[in-house]
């Protein structure tokens, strides 16, 4: 049999259901979902609880798809509080079973699940008889309830994969739990202009505006208000900087994306800080920007945009907290900025063009190769499945 995301290349050796708690696109989870059901030596099947976006992507690609209502499993939301999960307690079972039915029927190896929700409905199905389960961590355990909650998630998981060693809440790693950061597919990576890497960059001018972006999901986590906040003070030091901020605010974040216009009006930038919705495939993501800002003051566990934007030749500057610290070595590779003042550092670095900057971006380059390869990924996650299914 051959896999039909891979484009029908490679033995398949894991026969492999992939569940997903939400029918749509929420963010790099999704995408990275995708990524996992396109490695060659597995014959995916996705599960997701209600038809939409993802479920048509994946049967555009050739993927089967079958769903499972998680009735209200699916309203459960961090932090886990005991009443929402009571309320649960019967679909929960319920969803586990219909699981078990699903994987049954199609003959799966393994299930692998992809969110905290999907987690619990995999770990009771494995409890109940079911399938082997891998479940797929992305999130980092903020609350003490929530490291409660991750190791218990472990100890119920044949395997779980960390996106990044700041996912788990611990010293060290139990013996069923391994990081394996996820890939970006060459193929994927629009190229570069011809010549030297800092080609990539804009030619400016004296006095021409930097043009940094953040991109990606809208949402406090983000720390979109702390790179307002260290443009007002690059513009005060005199550096000319411009941000535009491409993704979107889901309907719970307007309010934020609305305080978000009111700092950069408060702060005189409003000429300065343009928002300007979701764009499509790294190419548009990317254009025109000199550098990208990764300004996550709430550890991030592993941002797409980092490993992205260094794949595309772009300099990177990332806030040094949660898993971006495993992605940027501090001026060999990007930059760490943890306040105003090392942003601004960073950012005249960017400016000069100098030879650091096409050095910086070579090592990003390999960085992205031997770090964040998708061949490397799918490797990781196979020698995951052979040790579960002790092949």
């Amino acid at each position: 049999m051959l896999n039909p995301a891979s484009g029908g290349s490679g033995p398949v050796n894991y026969r492999v259901a992939f569940l997903s708690p939400v029918s749509f696109f929420k963010g790099g989870a999704e995408r990275s979902l995708f990524d996992l059901m396109a490695n060659p030596n597995v014959d995916p099947l996705l599960v997701v609880p209600a038809e939409g976006p993802v479920s048509e992507q994946a049967a555009s690609r050739g993927i089967p798809v079958e769903v499972v209502d998680f009735g209200q499993v699916a309203a459960i939301r961090r932090p886990v509080r005991p009443s929402s999960v009571g309320s649960a307690f019967g679909d929960w079972f319920g969803a586990a079973r219909k699981l078990m039915a699903v994987t049954k029927r199609h003959g799966a190896d393994i299930v692998h699940s992809n969110g905290l929700k999907a987690h619990c409905i995999a770990g009771l199905a494995r409890k109940l008889g079911g399938e082997a389960c891998v479940f797929h961590v992305r999130d980092i355990a903020v609350r003490g309830s929530e490291r409660l909650i991750w190791k218990g998630l472990a100890r119920s998981s044949d395997h779980t994969v960390l996106v990044s060693r700041a996912c788990w809440p611990g010293e060290a790693l139990p013996g069923n739990v391994s990081v394996v950061f996820n890939g970006v597919k060459r193929s994927d990576v629009p190229q570069l202009p011809s010549g030297s890497l800092s080609e990539s960059i804009r030619p400016r001018g004296a006095g021409t505006s930097l043009v940094v972006g953040i991109c990606g999901r809208i949402h406090p986590f983000k720390g979109h208000h702390v790179a307002i906040d260290w443009l007002g003070a690059a513009h005060r030091r005199g550096l000319p900087i411009t941000l535009l901020v491409r993704g979107e605010a889901e309907e719970e974040d307007r309010p934020y994306l609305d305080s978000l216009k009111r700092q950069a009006d408060a702060l005189g930038l409003k000429d300065f800080v343009r928002f300007e919705g979701r764009f499509e495939g790294l190419a548009a993501i990317y254009n025109g920007l000199d550098a990208v800002l990764v300004p996550s003051e709430t550890p991030d566990p592993l941002p797409r945009s980092v490993m992205e934007a260094m794949s595309m030749g772009l300099p990177v500057v990332g806030y040094p907290a949660g898993g971006i610290v495993e992605m940027i070595d501090h001026r060999e590779n990007g930059w760490l900025a943890g306040d105003a003042e090392a942003f601004c550092a960073a950012m005249e670095e960017i400016s000069s063009l100098g030879p650091m900057l096409v050095e910086l971006q070579k090592s990003a380059a390999r960085t992205v190769a031997e770090r964040f390869g998708m061949e490397r990924m799918h490797r990781q996650v196979n020698d995951v499945y052979s040790a579960v299914l002790g092949r």
